[in-house]
């Protein structure tokens, strides 16, 4: 994640952030508190490259304008004018006007570029309003943590609850304590540059809320991820657990009864179908989606995207990073 700010108040000024998405690959809920920068998940995953791309311009008002924020979304596909994406990114406005932190003598331009689809367990929530938060910080030369604060707004919205504190670390990693970067959430990583595979079903998309918020389902998911993240914090955390990992990942979709919902198991059989023995497939958390994983770190990811494509599978070739 980078920011660049450009210009000053005579003119207008532009700062640009990236940030890139999260898989989660197993995790347990802890939304008991009250204050939302203890919320999280205890969990594991790795993050990847391809995720979302802000740039907010700042123009200052003339004689008898008004105060106004406008937002144009696009992705891959091309545009989108939609009011439900485009409250994320109200959200992270609004968070730093209540913190008095935003200059309203200006009118606010926010691009926003998605490169993976929303909903589809690809931590897109987080890296926008990460993204958001911190080219705002880098364009008004802030010292607020914009983590904290993209951490509220994931919060707030029941999107997302480890993404953040993931995104903070990079890489592979295990997040040992639920909460907030700079509070109570503790994470560990180790690197690689291992490209993955991400895969979806663009006629099923699943908001987080749907499960985080659903009593039933956050005991079953947190028993399951419990148990897998007290076995992965025996030990160092390094690449020689990929494996273990993968394996954790797998048992606790099962345990947890994630794998059994049709769009997911029929994606994960039809996935299956079309990759070779020394890859992985492991679903998303929480999209009906899956990601194809090497076996061993040291392997190339195989080129399966046209064959993939054959049967209908949308996907992308992206890297941990």
């Amino acid at each position: 994640m980078s920011a660049n700010s450009l210009g000053d108040y005579g003119d207008s000024m532009q700062a640009t952030a990236r940030c890139g998405g999260h898989v989660t690959l197993l995790f347990s809920i802890h939304s008991e508190s009250e204050d939302p920068l203890q919320q999280g998940s205890r969990g594991a995953g790795f993050c990847v490259e391809a995720g979302v791309e802000c740039t907010i311009q700042a123009i200052p008002l003339s004689e008898g304008e008004e105060f106004s924020v406008n937002i144009g979304i696009q992705t891959t596909d091309g545009p989108i004018d939609d009011e439900t994406v485009a409250l994320l990114y109200v959200d992270v406005i609004e968070e730093f006007m209540q913190r008095k932190l935003l200059d309203e003598n200006l009118c606010y331009h926010i691009d926003v570029t998605l490169e993976l689809p929303l909903s589809q367990g690809f931590g897109m929530s987080a890296a926008g309003a990460l993204s958001c938060a911190k080219a705002l910080c880098s364009l008004l030369e802030l010292e607020t943590e914009p983590t904290q604060i993209a951490h509220i707004i994931e919060r707030k919205n029941s999107s997302g609850l480890g993404d953040v504190l993931a995104a903070t670390v990079g890489g592979i990693e295990l997040r040992t304590q639920p909460g907030a970067p700079l509070s109570s959430g503790r994470a560990t990583s180790f690197s690689s540059e291992v490209e993955v595979l991400l895969c979806w079903d663009p006629d099923f998309k699943r908001h987080t809320r749907t499960y985080i918020d659903d009593p039933q389902w956050k005991v079953a998911i947190s028993e399951a991820g419990e148990e897998s993240v007290s076995r992965l914090s025996v030990g160092d955390w390094n690449s020689s657990r990929w494996q273990q990992l993968l394996d954790e990942a797998e048992r606790f979709g099962e345990s947890a009864g994630l794998v059994d919902e049709l769009g997911r198991s029929t994606l994960i059989e039809r996935v299956k179908k079309q990759i070779p023995s020394s890859h992985r497939v492991l679903p998303c958390m929480l999209g009906t989606s899956v990601c194809i994983l090497p076996e061993n770190l040291s392997t190339p990811l195989a080129n399966l995207e046209e064959v993939l494509l054959a049967s209908s599978i949308e996907c992308l070739r992206t890297r941990i990073n």
